[in-house]
C-alpha cells in the first residue's frame, strides 16, 4: 500500500515537473517570438494579459461567457438525453435500428458547415436557436455510436442468466447494464463536450450576435490581435478546467466504484 502510494507521489510530481516546465518554455518562446513581430500579428503576453483584465472589468468576458456556457449545456445535455434514449430504443428494437441507424450515420458523416447553413437558412442569425442546434447535431452521434456500442459489448449470457432466477428489469439494468455502460457513457461525455465547445464557437462566429464566437469575430474584424488572444486563452483553459478539474476526476471516482461492485 505505502510503495503504491510513494509511486503515485512520485508520478504526480513529474506530471508537475514537466507541466511547469512546458510552460515556461511556451511562455518565454512567446515573449522572444513577440519581440521580433508587429504586435497586430503576435502581441506579446502583457498585451494579452491586459486585454484579459479590460475584458472582465467591461463585463464583455462575463456576458459572452456565460452566454457560451448556456447554449452549450443546453444543446450538450439534450444530446446526452435523446443520444442515450435512443441507443437503448434501437439496441432492442430491429425496425427502429434499420430506420435510424441510417439516419444517425447521415447527420455524423454530414460536415458540421453544412449543418451551420441550413440552421441560418431555417433559423436566421438567431441568438439561441442556431448555436443550440449545431451542437446538437454534431454531439448526438457520438452519445448514440458510443453508448450503443456499450450495450453490445454487454454479455447476453449474463442477461439470461439473470432472467432464469427472475431477476427484476431494474435489477438488470442497474447491476448488468449500468456497470458495462459506463466506460462508454464517460468516453462519450469527454468527446461530445469538445465536439460542442467547438460546435458553439463555431456557430456563434457565424451565425450569431452574441457570445464568446461572436466576440471572437469581432475582435478578428477590428484588427485586435491582443483581445483574440484573450478570447482563445480563456476557451482553452475552460476546456482544460472541464477535462482535468470534473471529466478525468469523474471518470476515476466511477471506475474505482465499479471496480469495487
Amino acid at each position: 500500500m505505502k510503495i503504491s502510494i510513494i509511486k503515485s507521489i512520485k508520478n504526480n510530481s513529474k506530471s508537475i515537473i514537466l507541466s511547469t516546465t512546458a510552460f515556461w518554455v511556451v511562455l518565454l518562446s512567446w515573449i522572444i517570438a513577440a519581440g521580433n513581430f508587429n504586435p497586430l500579428i503576435l502581441p506579446s503576453p502583457a498585451q494579452v494579459f491586459s486585454a484579459l483584465v479590460e475584458l472582465f472589468e467591461s463585463g464583455k468576458l462575463q456576458h459572452h461567457l456565460f452566454i457560451t456556457l448556456r447554449r452549450t449545456f443546453i444543446g450538450y445535455f439534450s444530446a446526452v438525453i435523446v443520444g442515450f434514449l435512443l441507443a437503448l430504443v434501437l439496441s432492442k428494437s430491429f425496425i427502429f435500428r434499420k430506420i435510424l441507424r441510417p439516419v444517425i450515420t447521415v447527420i455524423q458523416s454530414t460536415p458540421p458547415i453544412i449543418w451551420l447553413v441550413l440552421a441560418v437558412i431555417w433559423f436566421g442569425i438567431s441568438d439561441d436557436f442556431t448555436p443550440i442546434f449545431l451542437i446538437f447535431v454534431v454531439s448526438l452521434p457520438v452519445i448514440f455510436i458510443n453508448i450503443f456500442e456499450g450495450i453490445k459489448s454487454i454479455d447476453i449470457e449474463l442477461i439470461e442468466m439473470a432472467r432464469v432466477y427472475n431477476s427484476s428489469k431494474k435489477k438488470i439494468f442497474f447491476e448488468i447494464y449500468l456497470p458495462s455502460l459506463i466506460p462508454y457513457f464517460l468516453s462519450a461525455l469527454s468527446i461530445a463536450f469538445a465536439f460542442a465547445w467547438k460546435s458553439t464557437i463555431f456557430a456563434e462566429y457565424l451565425g450569431s450576435a452574441s457570445g464568446v464566437g461572436f466576440a471572437l469575430s469581432v475582435a478578428n474584424n477590428n484588427l485586435e490581435t491582443a483581445e483574440l488572444f484573450a478570447w482563445a486563452i480563456i476557451l482553452v483553459l475552460f476546456m482544460l478546467i472541464v477535462e482535468y478539474v470534473i471529466l478525468q476526476p469523474l471518470q476515476t471516482r466511477v471506475m474505482r466504484w465499479r471496480e469495487n461492485e
